[in-house]
């Protein structure tokens, strides 16, 4: 008597995860990236610190932010071809990216870096400049986009779109923004020394902290975005101008005040999240 099988049918297979919306890659390409981005920064910051001999740094300080993203396109187009670079730069895209999560985080922390204005004017320590704040605020919305494409927008698809996702596969989130907020301090450190810059103007341990904060707010807007740049351009962007705001108004860039409240969102955003800061587990789907 013949015994017949009925045909077994083979599982279906996860979907791969979008690379443009994953929060947690391989290693990768690291060391590259990192290598590229401070040779391409420095290089340009040096020379250009030469050049200007005493003049405006701006244009030297332009060049030089892009070190980041030339450096994540670079070492994606080296290792994954157009369609990595092309995953990479879709992360630009906005559409359902965590909804307003990572927005009102953004707004969290802009409100705070506006509050620690109020400190020092509290403090008696200084007073509010209105006929400076009076000619900046008019400037706000083109130094927004200005900033947002070329003045600090414009390093966030090498931190957060390359960099973050292969520290977040390799240390915990909390670790892997930490040590990104280091890198990221030291990788501003030659402007601390180019007259001019903001930077010049603040005390670089206190400027360190503030750097290391943004990026813990910065990495779980992201995170919270699905993996998504987007959100975190705005933020970066609306963070820069506020603080230039601020520091127009009441002279009082990256004070105690504004690192403590920044230190203050990213403490509770930490504590909230039990250190995870809106990173999925790496078996969660991507959604």
């Amino acid at each position: 008597m013949a015994t017949h099988f009925a045909p077994t049918r083979p599982h279906p297979s996860a979907p791969a995860a979008d690379p443009a919306r994953t929060t947690t890659l391989a290693p990768r390409g690291l060391t590259a990236f990192f290598l590229i981005a401070f040779a391409f920064s420095w290089t340009v910051w040096w020379a250009g610190s030469l050049l200007i001999a005493g003049g405006n740094p701006m244009p030297a300080v332009i060049i030089g932010s892009f070190g980041p993203m030339v450096a994540a396109v670079s070492v994606t187009g080296a290792t994954q071809g157009w369609s990595g670079v092309g995953a990479l730069l879709r992360r630009y895209a906005p559409r359902r990216r965590g909804g307003f999560t990572p927005y009102a985080i953004a707004v969290v922390v802009v409100l705070a870096i506006a509050a620690s204005a109020t400190f020092p004017v509290f403090l008696q320590e200084t007073s509010v400049d209105s006929a400076a704040l009076g000619a900046a605020l008019p400037l706000l919305p083109a130094q927004f986009l200005l900033i947002a494409l070329a003045g600090g927008g414009n390093e966030e698809l090498g931190w957060r779109g390359f960099a973050l996702p292969r520290l977040q596969g390799a240390l915990s989130p909390l670790a892997a923004n930490l040590v990104l907020g280091l890198t990221w301090a030291v990788w501003h450190a030659p402007l601390a020394a180019m007259a001019g810059t903001a930077q010049s103007d603040m005390y670089f341990p206190a400027y360190a902290l503030l750097c290391v904060g943004l990026t813990v707010v910065l990495g779980y807007i992201f995170n919270s975005a699905r993996g998504g740049v987007f959100a975190t351009v705005i933020a970066h962007a609306a963070i820069n101008v506020v603080s230039s705001l601020k520091a127009a108004a009441v002279g009082d860039p990256a004070g105690p005040g504004e690192v403590a409240l920044v230190a203050l969102v990213a403490v509770v955003l930490v504590v909230a999240t039990r250190g995870r800061l809106g990173a999925r587990q790496p078996n969660d789907a991507e959604r």
